[in-house]
């Protein structure tokens, strides 16, 4: 067995490694009835209310405040629980589904760009990969994977699909009302598309500008003004507080220096070596705008890592097409391909045992099968601020989630106003029999006017848990009415 070989299957094993971890992984989280992620709940309570016939954009309140987010990823869980039943298992079912797609679509562009089923595998098991840098959001209850996939889609009909333009600016347009972030695709793509045929740049341009001002219209005059409140005023409003110049400048040093430094400086060789290939620029333009897409939104308040799943995909694509440049401009290239691919993989080695509720364990279920009882035996209603969904297994109602409150009170006009009002009158006038606040670090909220704490649903440590960025939090202190 040549060296080389070996080298091979040194990268097919790595490859298949991520992978099998992936599945193992999403596999436990899918049959996990709790969220490993704060937000996951909350997310789910939007879907409800789409199956429920209720509108997703109106005026905050505690009944239900939405998040800033454009809301197709909601109406897709929707549709899968009209079919199969209310649980965090469909939001996760579409992620999963959507990453697996995503990578095959990797495999796809890579194959037919370097003719290569090896540089094909290792580009799609390398987006499987980045899982742990990308904060482990490929399979949570989140809009985050499906939007990828859409951008993924995008790509593809761009490169290679006759009238291509067309079904790209469908895609983008969907990915768009995923999550706003992806918009970074639409220039990426019509500037790609100038060089090879400025009428079908032209016309990808113009036909997703138009169908997602369409779009955003519709929905302003659906919702009577509040889609736009809330996915494009309350983010702007954030941003003109607390975006961080400082989060931007570091960005580059720490991610495309550090962390990612070995694909930032493969990728950058490919590109001072690339032919003259239309295709090849579309890519760039796409990695390119990737990185700018992924800086800002890390500078943004309450920025996480999630946000390079955009730059993940573009890397994807583009290191081991950029080897094949490399092999074909070195001598020893045959050689240095494989090494460049395995050093890559191994620089995302992580431990899966020593990451806060990656691996759901039944050790985890039950504690929260006995969070659920305890809320059961509360009389009354239950606010649970940092959950969603938890107070309507307990046979509770739905109600505002922390994240979306705090982002509706950032806007200081007469609609936050009335929302800080309610809060005010609802703890003074004891509306909630109690309130569930979170044992954690990162959001510091341990007294209510007119409620004390009275007890706590855990005397364990670190059972029922789940993600707040990195670190772990669970609703245990409960508040009950003050005498």
């Amino acid at each position: 067995m040549t060296a080389r070989k070996i080298l091979n299957g040194c990268v097919y094993a790595a490859g298949a490694a991520y992978i099998a971890l992936f599945l193992f992984t999403a596999t436990l989280r899918l049959l996990y009835p709790y969220e490993v992620e704060w937000n996951e709940g909350a997310v789910l309570d939007h879907a409800i209310r789409v199956l429920d016939g209720k509108p997703i954009y109106g005026a905050p309140s505690l009944n239900f405040s939405p998040f800033v987010y454009t809301p197709f990823y909601y109406y897709a869980v929707a549709a899968l629980m009209k079919v199969g039943g209310i649980g965090l298992w469909s939001g996760r079912l579409i992620s999963i589904l959507a990453t697996l797609f995503t990578s095959a679509i990797i495999f796809r562009i890579v194959h037919r760009e370097s003719s290569s089923h090896f540089l094909a595998f290792s580009g799609s098991a390398l987006y499987i990969a980045f899982y742990h840098i990308t904060g482990f959001f490929y399979d949570i209850v989140r809009m985050d994977a499906l939007a990828i996939f859409l951008v993924a889609g995008s790509l593809y009909v761009a490169l290679y699909v006759r009238r291509g333009y067309l079904y790209a600016a469908m895609f983008t347009l969907l990915a768009y009302y995923t999550k706003q972030q992806m918009i970074f695709i639409l220039p990426a793509i019509a500037i790609g598309l100038y060089f090879r045929d400025r009428k079908q740049s032209l016309r990808y341009a113009a036909l997703s500008v138009a169908s997602i001002v369409i779009a955003t219209l519709l929905f302003n005059f659906t919702t009577h003004g509040w889609f736009s409140y809330f996915t494009s005023s309350i983010p702007a409003v954030k941003a003109s507080h607390g975006f961080s110049w400082k989060t931007l400048i570091e960005f580059y040093p720490t991610w495309i220096i550090g962390t990612l430094g070995i694909f930032t400086t493969v990728i950058l060789l490919g590109i001072i070596l690339r032919d003259k290939s239309d295709k090849n620029l579309l890519l760039i333009c796409g990695w390119f705008f990737a990185l700018v897409s992924a800086s800002i939104s890390f500078a943004n308040p309450g920025g996480y890592q999630n946000v390079l799943m955009p730059l993940m995909l573009m890397i994807s694509i583009l290191f081991p097409i950029s080897i094949v440049k490399l092999i074909q401009s070195i001598p020893q290239g045959p050689y240095l391909g494989p090494i460049i691919l395995l050093s890559g993989f191994l620089a995302l080695i992580y431990n899966p045992l020593g990451q806060t509720m990656l691996l759901a364990s039944n050790k985890q279920k039950n504690a929260g099968d006995e969070c659920i009882q305890k809320l059961k035996e509360i009389p009354g209603d239950v606010w649970i601020p940092f959950h969603g969904y938890i107070g309507s297994l307990a046979g509770k109602g739905m109600h505002a989630h922390y994240m979306a409150v705090n982002d509706a009170l950032e806007m200081h006009d007469a609609h936050s106003i009335r929302l800080e009002n309610e809060i005010v009158s609802a703890t003074r006038n004891h509306r909630f029999a109690a309130i569930v606040l979170d044992e954690q670090r990162v959001y510091r909220w341990d007294s209510i006017p007119y409620y004390m704490r009275a007890q706590k649903i855990f005397s364990v440590p670190n059972v029922f848990l789940s993600r707040i960025g990195e670190a772990p939090t669970r609703p245990n202190f409960i508040y009950l009415p003050s005498p």
